[in-house]
């Protein structure tokens, strides 16, 4: 099993934002991700997600919301940020779109803060590779899929 709903003791769960301050969120649900370790998927996350999708004219991938679970559980590649290698992981998946008809890689963002992993964010990595995959030294990778190359991703 993928998700689940959480227990009475994990309704709600303190996250720490990007600038160091606690905040008390309920939880939507928990997803395993590829490796079984348990995300948190807040509705201040999935909220903020929408919302950012939308300022951006991607309302059309809010869709995607949904295939978060399945995201995390099969992503092709799995990288570091590497912006913040030491807290932040990017799950990507290259998923058709309904809506416009076209293959989009998707990158579901997972934060790890206090020993606590939890769903900040999704977007399209529209150039079809990983973030961070012109620099000097290529973001460290967490897992790649079966069958599925570096260079792919432009690594």
């Amino acid at each position: 099993m993928t998700v689940r709903q959480p227990q009475p003791a994990e309704e709600f769960v303190t996250i720490v934002d990007n600038k160091g301050r606690e905040r008390v969120q309920r939880v939507e649900y928990i997803a395993l991700d590829v490796r079984g370790e348990a995300v948190y998927v807040t509705a201040d996350g999935l909220a903020y997600a929408g919302d950012s999708l939308a300022v951006k004219d991607f309302d059309y991938l809010t869709e995607a919301l949904d295939k978060i679970p399945a995201i995390l559980a099969h992503p092709d590649i799995v990288i570091h940020d590497y912006a913040s290698p030491e807290d932040t992981l990017i799950y990507y998946k290259r998923l058709r779109m309904a809506s416009p008809g076209v293959h989009q890689l998707l990158a579901v963002v997972v934060k790890n803060r206090r020993g606590i992993k939890f769903f900040y964010n999704l977007h399209p990595q529209q150039s079809g590779k990983v973030k961070g995959y012109r620099q000097r030294v290529p973001p460290q990778v967490w897992y790649i899929a079966p069958g599925k190359r570096r260079r792919e991703f432009g690594l």
